[in-house]
């Protein structure tokens, strides 16, 4: 016996709105930000660990 194909659940695309493209484009800008906050931070611990070796 096998069991019975689940239900297929799908949802449609949604339309792109100035709004949603707003705040899409934030939120990359953010991830952008903490991304190069990330790899300062990193640069500043191993020149930190420079000094001090």
């Amino acid at each position: 016996m096998s069991e019975p194909l689940p239900p297929r659940t799908t949802n449609e695309p949604v339309e792109v709105t100035p709004e949603l493209a707003r705040k899409n484009m934030v939120l990359g800008w953010a991830l952008l930000g903490l991304a190069l906050l990330i790899a300062a931070g990193a640069v500043v611990v191993s020149l930190i660990y420079l000094q001090f070796d």
